[in-house]
């Protein structure tokens, strides 16, 4: 079965950090917050992605919920076709096609 024609069949979330996703090939996946929040394909994170690297001397001031443990606060269905995932860091504007999801764990 080719990835794009996969969809997940369950959905649990193991703790806090960590989902996993049983497809509809049998296949099973466990993706953790940080593994999405890094691979988040919304413009704002593939901006950040592609920017130049900050300068290593610079004091980087973090939020304190950017402080706290990365976790999953929510997962809402998208159409038949993604998850809008919500983070412990109040990100939620990426949008996880059901095979985008799937190339994570490859």
């Amino acid at each position: 079965m080719a990835t794009e024609d996969c969809y997940p069949v369950d959905l649990k979330r193991i703790d806090a950090a960590t989902i996993q996703i049983e497809w509809s090939d049998e296949q099973s996946q466990a993706l953790t917050a940080a593994q999405l929040r890094n691979g988040c394909p919304c413009a704002t994170c593939r901006e950040k992605r592609s920017a130049p690297p900050p300068d290593p001397l610079q004091l980087q001031v973090i939020t304190a919920e950017e402080a706290k443990p990365l976790t999953i606060d929510g997962m809402r269905p998208v159409g038949r076709y993604a998850y809008q995932v919500t983070f412990s860091d109040g990100h939620d504007t990426g949008i996880f096609t059901f095979e985008f999801l799937r190339s994570l764990g490859e």
